[in-house]
């Protein structure tokens, strides 16, 4: 389970990267709860998570997700990974600057067999804001 799990979160972090909105929901199901501490946002339900999803690619169009570590256990899991972009588009309460980016996160990860049930990002808004040059 766990070689399947580590397969099926690189697949996921390709679909960001790819700006693949449909294949970056087909990792979650009905009861699923994602959530981006940054923001200080939750969603919950695959209408929700959508949003999400679409207001990332709406800041930057040419998001990546770079996994630098996984490590899976019995149904769960955490990655480390590096999220890359153009900030082309507003984010909450973060103006489009233009620039590029390039930031290290982190998520903790449950599993109901292979969809993910719940999903908790971390990474510092104040190095994307440097990077970008808000800060």
């Amino acid at each position: 389970m766990g070689h399947c799990l580590e397969s099926r979160l690189k697949d996921y972090y390709d679909a960001w990267s790819r700006q693949d909105g449909n294949g970056v929901m087909s990792f979650f199901g009905e009861s699923s709860t994602f959530e981006d501490l940054a923001f200080g946002a939750r969603f919950e339900g695959l209408t929700q998570i959508r949003s999400f999803v679409d207001l990332t690619y709406a800041g930057s169009p040419d998001f990546r997700v770079r996994p630098t570590q996984i490590v899976v256990g019995e149904g769960a899991a955490a990655a480390a990974w590096v999220m890359s972009g153009t900030h082309s588009g507003d984010f909450p309460g973060l103006p489009a600057t233009g620039k590029k980016f390039e930031v290290r996160a982190s998520s903790i990860i449950r599993f109901d067999r292979d969809t993910i049930k719940t999903i908790v990002d971390y990474w510092n808004p104040a190095e994307f804001q440097r990077s970008v040059g808000l800060a």
